[in-house]
């Protein structure tokens, strides 16, 4: 005996298929939304850790006595920096680090030239609404990067005295 297959058999199929459709674009929706919202907050957060980050490391490729100094940069007098001094032969180089225009930058250059350099030539390490360095004590610093999603402090103490 066959069985006949009525409008209603159809319409529950068709309506049971258009939930489904409906419910798997909602998810992909929500999904889609949550991933932007993690990624922008991922790139947010970006800048102000790569600017710790990379302070970090520098910090500790030049913790030696004397190479790590607070001060200006020798080619505009209103730009704070954190010096970095790497000793070598024939010459030494000096590796400034300070923030300007929007940015945490990085110049390095030999004391014969550092008089002639411009800030904006660095290179740019991370964009930034604002950074900071301050000598604590002897050989305790402080940088502040302030981001989109507000500041990121490091403090960091030098070991090298010798």
């Amino acid at each position: 005996m066959q069985r006949k297959h009525s409008i209603i058999d159809l319409f529950f199929t068709l309506t049971l298929f258009c939930v489904f459709a409906v419910s798997a674009l909602i998810v992909v929706v929500i999904g889609a939304n949550v991933y932007r919202s993690t990624v922008a907050g991922m790139s947010e957060n970006y800048s102000t850790r790569t600017a710790v980050a990379y302070v970090t490391e520098k910090v500790r490729e030049n913790d030696r006595a004397g190479s790590v100094q607070l001060g200006i940069l020798p080619c505009d007098s209103s730009v704070p920096a954190l010096s970095l001094i790497r000793y070598g032969e024939p010459q030494s180089i000096r590796t400034y680090i300070y923030f300007y225009d929007g940015a945490l930058r990085e110049l390095a250059t030999t004391d014969a030239y550092a008089v002639n350099l411009d800030p904006s030539t660095g290179q740019v390490v991370a964009e930034l609404e604002n950074a900071s360095f301050e000598q604590l004590e002897n050989e305790l610093f402080r940088f502040t990067a302030v981001g989109a999603n507000g500041p990121e402090e490091l403090i960091f103490a030098l070991h090298s005295s010798v």
